[in-house]
């Protein structure tokens, strides 16, 4: 009985922590992840637009949460940037899948001024903010995995 109350307690503690980790929604414009591209400088950066309630994003998403594992801070950064209309929708996602990078909402002005009507939607940026891909559609993990790795070989 003793061992049972010692783990619920545990899962009290382990739970509120988690949960107090959740990330905040913060909505993005084209100024911000033009911020963005500029502090990554020095790190390939790939930005994922996405939404909760596509199929092909949600496929996607684990190959994103293991590439970020995969590199040093220091070499590469993920964003997600997702197209959702509501920042608790999103949230209510992370909560049963969770990102280890951050994720925006699209204000409405990214995906305007982009011309971003289809998801998912993968861009690429060099160690010098050069946008290397812009890819529309699914990738695997391996693929994308494989491009990053040639493009942290550019200089």
């Amino acid at each position: 009985m003793k061992c049972l109350k010692i783990l619920i307690i545990s899962l009290c503690i382990l739970g509120s922590a988690v949960a107090s980790q959740a990330q905040e929604i913060r909505k993005v414009n084209m100024a911000d992840l033009d911020g963005i591209i500029q502090a990554s400088k020095d790190r390939v950066l790939v930005v994922a637009f996405w939404a909760t309630w596509c199929a092909p994003c949600i496929k996607e998403f684990p190959g994103l949460v293991s590439l970020r594992q995969r590199y040093p801070v220091t070499d590469l950064e993920v964003v997600g940037i997702s197209v959702d209309s509501s920042a608790i929708v999103v949230q209510n996602f992370l909560k049963k899948t969770p990102a280890n990078f951050p994720i925006y909402l699209d204000d409405g002005d990214i995906s305007h001024t982009l011309g971003i009507r289809s998801i998912p939607r993968t861009l690429i940026f060099s160690r010098s903010g050069e946008k290397v891909l812009d890819h529309l559609g699914y990738i695997p993990e391996e693929s994308l995995t494989h491009v990053v790795d040639k493009v942290r070989q550019m200089p």
